[in-house]
């Protein structure tokens, strides 16, 4: 035993330490991650690959009967306006049944009870005060003399007022209009238990854009040719032909083909069907050339090459493109905007609770009941899926599987497995570069014991050499060294894996100890956990330790073979 022995050791100890306690948090880190999205996530997913689920409640009650299904809920999901005092940010939200026992029961584990104290799971209080009856579903009225044509007002201090109700309807209780909001949230701008936060559907926006972003000028006067063009045709292809009006079939497929163009459609191509869009105007002169094409299309019959239409069609079409051609583009407008099919009016939530997740195990901002879900995405007692939870979620996979067998190819099957690939796969590339660079630790040692048993095999020639001359077979020589470098990989092995252990018992004091330098390489802020997570795996560290001693016998074979081929003579000339 030497310093330099000694040194070798340390070398491999201090290797199969560091990858110890590195794969060992990284395992942490998984295990953190799959506990964050088992909690607030579905274990598995169903789909309908027609749309939305109109059967919701019948599909859960049917699934939560299959044999390991612990339950199954409703769920929608998508993203809206967050405003809270001065802030406002997107948000993605989450929408499920809040009668389902089984999901609640997984959110309420989750709760961040450290930094808020007062969280609840409880969608549905008794209503008091500060949840009492709803305002007036009635829209404002308008001021006398106003113009009639003008949008009606939106409502107030974010009354959920949809323009269709009728008025007098105005006893309706603010019934599931809480939320449960993610801890990242909730720390980002300062929301608390208690506090009521306003959101806005994303969809409001589509409605209200499809109908801001509209030209500036009429239809007519972009597509003078189109319009032109038609008209003409429309004067000259009619004829009076006893109680009727004729025209030429050829002309008028000519004539609809033409201005079908403005409109979007389907056009078949050999790689298949295509929709084209269609060329830019109004939605009210999309109507009215929609309306003009049907007057086209109204034929009365066929015969001998031409179409007869019931009297008057000329005059509407001639009439329909005067229309097109004099259109009021400020009244078109306004006519745009009380005709918004769906808008859903700001919904006012109070927070009942805030679940703890990470920037690293990042979950949904919001959790609401799925009745609030389905209006904010304009669904009419619709959902978009059905979450299952299972009694072994690493199960999920096979379960999966089976499900989508039984329920066939209309329906869509997803595990978390498959819906959080791409987490765990970063998970995974991280922990597999992690371990090949820190792996060169241990590969240096290795060579550092190479250098070393050649080293003694340079000072010990003349002891090989006469081992040799006293009939030592090679195998003899080699089995020498490779026994110490075997003493060496073991020991260095069993060294560390009593450093890694514990280093990662004793895990926080060191990291307290690193902290009062002022670094802090993993703050709670990133893991969402007070204390670094750590989990040791016994086939891992088994791994580890078995390469450690391997590494360690290749490093010692090589001096070994070469010290038992040395030709002996040589070794004892200098005796």
């Amino acid at each position: 035993m030497s310093i330099i022995t000694l040194i070798s050791l340390l070398g491999v100890a201090f290797g199969v330490m560091v990858l110890i306690v590195v794969l060992s948090v990284h395992n942490g880190f998984e295990r953190n991650l799959k506990d964050t999205l088992l909690g607030h996530s579905p274990h598995i997913s169903i789909q309908s690959s027609y749309g939305t689920i109109s059967n919701w409640e019948e599909m859960e009650v049917s699934l939560a009967k299959e044999e390991g299904v612990l339950s199954a809920y409703a769920q929608v999901e998508g993203f809206v306006l967050l405003d809270s005092r001065a802030w406002q940010r997107p948000s993605y939200f989450r929408a499920f049944n809040t009668e389902n026992k089984g999901q609640i029961k997984a959110l309420e584990e989750m709760l961040d009870l450290d930094n808020f104290p007062d969280s609840t799971v409880d969608f549905n209080p008794a209503l008091d005060e500060s949840a009492g009856a709803a305002p007036p579903l009635t829209a404002a009225p308008a001021p006398p003399g106003d113009d009639l044509d003008a949008p009606p007002a939106l409502p107030v201090d974010g009354a959920d007022v949809p323009f269709d109700v009728p008025p007098g309807d105005d006893e309706e209780l603010f019934g599931n209009r809480y939320v449960v909001v993610s801890s990242q949230l909730a720390k980002a701008i300062g929301l608390k238990v208690g506090d009521e936060i306003r959101i806005i559907a994303a969809s409001n926006l589509d409605e209200v854009m499809a109908v801001y972003n509209v030209p500036k000028q009429r239809a007519w006067e972009l597509y003078p040719e189109i319009f032109e063009g038609f008209e003409e045709r429309v004067k000259v292809m009619f004829a009076r032909s006893g109680a009727e009006e004729r025209a030429s079939s050829v002309e008028v497929t000519t004539a609809y083909r033409v201005f079908q163009e403005l409109l979007p459609m389907v056009v078949s191509t050999p790689s298949g069907d295509v929709e084209t869009e269609g060329l830019e105007m109004r939605p009210v002169e999309r109507e009215i050339v929609r309306d003009i094409l049907d007057r086209l299309d109204f034929v009365s019959r066929r015969e001998g090459g031409f179409d007869y239409f019931e009297v008057g069609t000329q005059e509407g079409l001639l009439g329909q493109l005067q229309k097109l051609r004099e259109l009021d583009l400020e009244k078109a407008d306004n006519e745009a905007f009380r005709k918004i099919e769906k808008f859903v009016v700001p919904k006012v939530l109070k927070i009942q609770g805030v679940y703890a997740d990470s920037e690293r195990s990042k979950g949904p901002d919001l959790f609401i009941p799925i009745t609030i879900g389905m209006e904010l995405k304009g669904l009419k007692g619709e959902v978009e899926s059905i979450g299952l939870r299972i009694e072994d979620p690493y199960e999920a996979e096979k379960f999966a599987i089976e499900l989508q067998k039984n329920l066939g190819d209309e329906w869509i099957v997803r595990s978390w497995m498959k819906t959080h690939a791409e987490r765990f796969q970063l998970v995974k590339t991280e922990k597999i570069m992690m371990s090949f660079a820190l792996s060169f630790i241990t590969l240096l040692s290795a060579f550092s014991i190479m250098a070393v048993m050649y080293t003694v095999t340079v000072q010990k020639r003349q002891e090989i050499g006469v081992m040799k001359a006293l009939g030592a077979r090679p195998s003899q020589i080699v089995r020498v060294f490779v026994y110490q470098g075997l003493i060496v990989g073991i020991g260095g092995a069993i060294l560390g894996l009593g450093l890694g252990l514990l280093a990662i018992r004793y895990r926080e004091g060191i990291m307290a100890i690193i902290r009062g330098f002022g670094i802090d390489p993993f703050p709670p802020e990133f893991h969402g956990m007070s204390e670094l997570p750590a989990e040791t795996v016994g086939s891992q560290i088994g791994v580890i330790c078995i390469i450690a001693v391997i590494l360690c016998l290749l490093a010692a074979l090589v001096p070994a073979l070469m010290a038992a081929f040395r030709d002996p003579a040589k070794s004892l000339r200098n005796l």
